[in-house]
């Protein structure tokens, strides 16, 4: 578990300096663009969300799939590294 998380967090931070990199690397207006999964996926595995009937599941889903995808990384990074340290004792 605990290795899951540290891959899931330099995963994020890599992510993270690509965006930041590709920001200073643009010439136009357009200076910080955040990826979040609905850019990444398919827009067939993200429509399932807006089926959900219950208002707190629904809008607990779309937070979470439209969260820039380095934070969204690094917060289950340290879940795992929570749920691996706590499974060991």
């Amino acid at each position: 578990m605990k290795i899951i998380g540290l891959l899931l967090c330099i995963g994020g931070l890599f992510v993270f300096g690509f965006q930041a990199l590709s920001s200073l690397m643009t010439s136009r207006g357009e200076a910080w663009k955040n990826l979040s999964l609905t850019d990444v996926l398919a827009p067939a595995f993200v429509k399932w969300v807006d089926s959900v009937s219950w208002e707190i599941i629904h809008s607990l889903l779309e937070r979470i799939t439209t969260m820039p995808l380095w934070i969204l990384l690094i917060c289950a990074g340290v879940f795992f590294l929570i749920i691996g340290t706590i499974a060991r004792k």
